[in-house]
């Protein structure tokens, strides 16, 4: 009962304390509201920027425009405060935010950032941008974006992130350009939606980069950008994706990520591991000429489209349960691997026919110690290098060489054979009454001393397996033409055994 009491009595300060919270949000508000309406001329801002003044604002609409740059020196030399309100026309050209920024909730209709410096911390969090520019513009100290939308294209090219960048939950309508920016330090771009083309070319990510969930609409361009540590964990990329000659330091992780459309990664160089490990390729994967000087991971991978390493460079590639479509091909025209970890079973129909590729991969798989793997895989090898050359003896020797022993990595079609020729000689010797029992074993000539009647085709098949194995049984004796057939059946003998226990043992050596 006591227990029950202080749940209940719990549960009644929590209640109360939720009901303040929720009045003293409404009560917000309806001030908010009440003074939305509230407009206050761009004039009273210069005047109290001129007089060295704070500048703080909530919920108001600035009529005019507000335009820094007719400041001296186009100085703001005090904290800049614009909360929940309405700006239609503002213009920070070259303006200097010497202490912290904060523009919270705010709607700009038309707002020009182009080379102002921000030497205190800037907020943008939650707020709406219609035509709005950062070109050039630099921030030294945190500047945050997060939740911030962007209605129409905005630039922050040439722009200098001193410090951590959030751009968590932003949303950019239309064409964001980073381009030749630079962060010094860490960016966040978690769960930020680019429905227009998000262009990142010749961006420094000097920090860590954090684009975990992101998704991508249109195109994603960060061609020929240095990035470290970067997270692209479960991104979402609809529409091309290219990374070409982009460099990677630090742990790259594209775990989980979605390239619905081209993802090319061609003349990419990763200085340290790469983790694809479950991305879905729904497209081609172009990793061209790409350099993977650590661990590259693409375990349970999956790949709808093309899968090209061609002119690669691979220090360790693991492709544990990777899966391809039925139309994928794995080309590795001339890639340069030390491991490459995946069993041929899983790749054997999509490897592109290549002879130093192949050859390669068998190498790979001596190294790792896959015997059955670099049997198999240079079985396929030698079949299709087979299907491709033209006729003459060195295809009938090769075809010898496959229906015989597998190309010497298939002990058990020696042994086939050798079976075959047993039962086929034993009909042989059965079918045509080629044998008889012997009276008198040691002496010749056969006939004289044969017995008559017919043996049975057990008697036939014990006869073949001791004339294939070593020589005939002394109790039987082979008749007229069959005598030939006694010596064609121990030559074969000779070269089936043969073939099947050098065959047997070069595989169980290894």
């Amino acid at each position: 009962m006591a227990k029950n009491m202080i749940l209940q009595s719990k549960r009644c300060c929590w209640m109360a304390g939720r009901s303040l919270a929720l009045f003293i949000v409404f009560v917000m508000a309806v001030v908010s509201a009440s003074s939305a309406q509230q407009i206050v001329p761009a004039q009273e801002i210069f005047e109290k920027i001129e007089s060295k003044e704070s500048v703080y604002y909530d919920g108001v609409r600035i009529s005019g425009d507000l335009d820094l740059r007719s400041l001296p020196g186009a100085q703001v030399p005090n904290s800049f405060a614009v909360t929940n309100s309405t700006i239609i026309n503002a213009t920070f050209t070259g303006a200097t935010f010497a202490k912290d920024a904060v523009f919270w909730g705010t709607t700009f209709e038309c707002a020009s950032f182009d080379n102002a410096a921000f030497l205190g911390q800037a907020d943008f969090a939650n707020t709406s941008f219609g035509n709005a520019s950062f070109v050039a513009a630099t921030f030294a100290q945190p500047v945050v974006f997060d939740a911030a939308l962007f209605r129409d294209d905005v630039s922050f090219a040439d722009a200098r992130f001193a410090k951590d960048a959030f751009f968590n939950e932003a949303l950019f309508l239309a064409n964001a350009d980073f381009n030749y920016s630079d962060f010094d330090s860490y960016s966040y771009f978690a769960s930020a939606k680019f429905v227009g083309d998000a262009l990142f070319s010749d961006v420094d990510f000097s920090g860590p980069s954090d684009f975990s969930a992101a998704s991508f609409f249109g195109s994603a361009n960060f061609f020929q950008s240095r990035l470290s540590s970067p997270i692209f964990s479960d991104v979402i990329f609809y529409g091309p994706a290219q990374y070409g000659l982009a460099s990677f330091s630090g742990l790259s992780s594209f775990g989980g990520a979605v390239f619905a459309g081209e993802a090319g990664f061609n003349l990419a160089r990763f200085s340290d591991a790469a983790d694809f490990s479950g991305a879905r390729f729904q497209d081609l994967a172009l990793f061209g000429l790409t350099k993977f000087e650590d661990i590259a991971s693409f375990q349970q991978a999956q790949f709808g489209g093309d899968l090209n390493f061609k002119g690669g460079a691979i220090s360790t590639i693991l492709m544990d349960k990777a899966s391809f479509g039925e139309s994928s091909h794995i080309i590795m025209n001339d890639t340069d691997f030390s491991r490459f970890k995946a069993h041929w079973n899983e790749i054997e129909d999509h490897v592109v026919w290549e002879p130093g590729a192949y050859l390669a991969l068998v190498e790979n798989y001596r190294r790792l110690g896959w015997s059955g793997d670099q049997d198999d895989c240079y079985y396929q090898y030698r079949r299709l290098d087979q299907a491709r050359t033209g006729w003459g003896w060195s295809k009938v020797i090769d075809i010898l060489a496959w229906l015989s022993c597998g190309y010497g990595v298939r002990p058990g079609y020696a042994g086939v054979w050798s079976l075959l020729t047993i039962f086929i000689f034993a009909l042989v010797f059965w079918r045509g009454d080629g044998i008889r029992k012997s009276a008198k074993p040691l002496h010749e000539p056969a006939e004289k001393y044969a017995v008559p009647g017919r043996v049975t085709l057990r008697n036939a098949l014990f006869f073949s397996t001791m004339i294939f194995i070593s020589r005939g049984p002394n109790e039987f004796l082979p008749v007229g033409r069959n005598r030939y057939y006694v010596i064609l059946e121990g030559i074969l003998g000779w070269l089936l055994l043969a073939l099947f226990l050098v065959t047997l043992g070069r595989v169980m050596i290894r």
